[in-house]
């Protein structure tokens, strides 16, 4: 394959496979997520391109794009828009947010233009042979049940399910344009875009319009299409005005209250509240689901159930804690009352013993002080990361009485 530059035909077909989404209707199309496998040997054969392409991109992508790249994650880009937002606040300035929805971003890759770019990318000509090979006749097969449906070709897109598609489709969009002042900002994770603007009221709608034409010609000449029904817009202010909306390809994005971003809902005055109350229901969920095995009359021991709360119920309520870790205790209590009920259930602890000598039996920390033992080590790692885009998050003294509901402040502790 690296000798050659030549990825086998062989390897190129995917079986898809549709699975119904939970909730939606069996005979409505779009009511099924299709799963595509691929050859176990394209696979190993991807890993070995992959490290290759890694390498020669090393250093090439741009800063804002977190995603499916070495030591940054959601978590970092989440935390970046969270202090950019509260700054302005701090400030007494308002924040006006894009969050764009890509179209099957995956499935409509120009292929052509991918190759054009991983050529102006400077990647070396063997590899550029190589993914042509890899990108071009490609093709897949449906399967339902027992049953294999005819091969279809596949005229666009990084194939999905691969190792390096993701890689392919930072490439793609690497030359997204940059805002041209450093009030706007752009964030990125993979396909997930969001437009960031602070400053005056007025002068944020200046500068988001002017942004948000520039990108629109990027996207139609690169055919990357957008829904603009689902894209959506939110004025960060503790003002209760807000302005006019902004429009894409000149239709209007309507202000929302909220939006959903990277797993997280972001509320317009960044109080979380929202968020954790859809986290305690997905944690209340997740914990009827499971009380066969951890209530009063499962036969596990102790150990075991112990093990299913922290490794199902664990990461619900501890995803990205270090940015929503500051919201209001109020409801962050909301969390620490599932971990109770759980914790009780668990040990089958009588009414009358308390809450924390129930935790302190069984090795666990109240929610927010597990919170801000994670906040302790983010931190630490994001006030030594190499990322310029990271470098940006604005850095404050934790004791200065204006950044007293910042993440920092609230979650680490005083020196």
């Amino acid at each position: 394959m690296l000798k050659f530059h030549y990825f086998p035909n062989e390897w190129k077909t995917a079986i898809v496979i549709p699975i119904l989404k939970p909730g939606k209707h069996a005979k409505d199309p779009g009511s099924y997520r299709p799963i595509s496998l691929l050859s176990a040997l394209s696979k190993v054969a991807e890993s070995v391109l992959l490290k290759r392409i890694v390498e020669a991109t090393e250093g090439k992508l741009i800063p804002m794009q977190f995603g499916f790249r070495k030591n940054l994650s959601t978590v970092q880009q989440l935390l970046r828009i969270t202090e950019i937002v509260k700054e302005g606040m701090d400030e007494g300035w308002d924040t006006g947010a894009v969050f764009l929805d890509i179209a099957e971003a995956f499935d409509r890759v120009w292929t052509d233009g991918l190759l054009y770019k991983l050529i102006m990318m400077r990647i070396p000509g063997g590899i550029v042979r190589l993914m042509a090979t890899y990108l071009r006749g490609r093709c897949f097969a449906v399967r339902v049940g027992s049953d294999l449906f005819s091969e279809r070709a596949i005229d666009a897109g990084v194939a999905q399910g691969s190792k390096i598609g993701p890689v392919l489709f930072n490439i793609y969009v690497n030359d997204i344009p940059c805002p041209r002042n450093c009030q706007t900002r752009l964030c990125l994770f993979a396909d997930d875009t969001a437009v960031m603007s602070t400053g005056e009221s007025n002068k944020v709608i200046e500068e988001l319009s002017v942004y948000l034409e520039q990108l629109g010609k990027w996207l139609i000449m690169w055919k990357i299409k957008v829904n603009t029904d689902k894209c959506q817009t939110v004025c960060f202010t503790r003002r209760r005005k807000v302005p006019d909306p902004r429009k894409l390809y000149r239709k209007a994005i309507n202000w929302s209250k909220e939006t959903k971003y990277l797993g997280v809902t972001l509320d317009s005055r960044l109080t979380y509240e929202k968020h954790i109350t859809n986290i305690n229901k997905k944690a209340r969920s997740a914990k009827a689901k499971i009380y066969p095995l951890i209530g009063k009359n499962s036969k596990l021991s102790l150990k075991n159930k112990l093990l299913l709360y922290k490794t199902i119920l664990g990461p619900i309520m501890s995803y990205v804690s270090p940015v929503w870790g500051a919201a209001a205790k109020s409801h962050i209590q909301k969390l620490e009352s599932i971990q109770n009920i759980i914790a009780r259930q668990i040990t089958n602890a009588h009414w009358y013993i308390l809450n924390r000598y129930i935790l302190k039996d069984l090795r666990l920390t109240t929610i927010i002080s597990h919170i801000k033992k994670l906040a302790v080590n983010f931190f630490h790692k994001i006030d030594n990361h190499t990322n310029e885009a990271v470098k940006e998050i604005p850095n404050y003294d934790p004791i200065n009485p204006k950044k007293k509901r910042r993440p920092r402040t609230l979650l680490l502790p005083c020196n």
